[in-house]
């Protein structure tokens, strides 16, 4: 299945937001932002990133096969590393792609409703379109469930209608 690539983003540092949609930039051109939120979803990436996290979405202007969603990881894998400080990331950058009928996103850690996707990337639909709108699942992540998120899928889903 086709899907439109979007970013989610979670840093603390504004020149290391800069420099993550520079190299975001170089894959397509970005077509969709949302405005930084605060991250206090859960404590996971303070001990590594430090306190006062900021969330945000990009889109951009790329149209890929979902399983094409593995390389991009791993690309922003080793983007992270080179914005590492002493080898703790200053920004968490993470693909997903949003198609017709849901939102995927990719991961390295494994979980029962994630498939092996290979290269040690896994899948997980993390939102489905439904009744004219994006529905959660079980296991969708907190901040994947707020209006802000939906209604940049939402924009960015519309992209492939075009």
């Amino acid at each position: 299945m086709r899907c439109i690539v979007f970013f989610g983003l979670i840093y603390s540092d504004e020149k290391n937001l800069r420099e993550a949609k520079l190299w975001i930039e170089e894959g397509g051109r970005i077509i969709e932002e949302t405005e930084p939120i605060p991250f206090n979803f859960t404590d996971y990436y303070e001990e590594e990133m430090g306190g006062n996290l900021k969330r945000c979405w990009v889109g951009i202007e790329k149209i890929i096969f979902e399983n094409e969603l593995v390389h991009l990881k791993l690309k922003s894998i080793e983007f992270e590393k080179k914005l590492s400080i002493e080898g703790k990331r200053t920004v968490n950058i993470d693909p997903g792609g949003i198609s017709h009928s849901r939102v995927v996103l990719v991961t390295t850690k494994n979980y029962s409703h994630r498939i092996y996707l290979g290269e040690g990337i896994y899948g997980e639909v993390t939102l489905i379109y439904k009744n004219k709108n994006f529905q959660e699942l079980h296991w969708t992540y907190p901040d994947y469930r707020t209006d802000i998120f939906k209604n940049f899928a939402k924009r960015m889903r519309n992209y492939l209608f075009v």
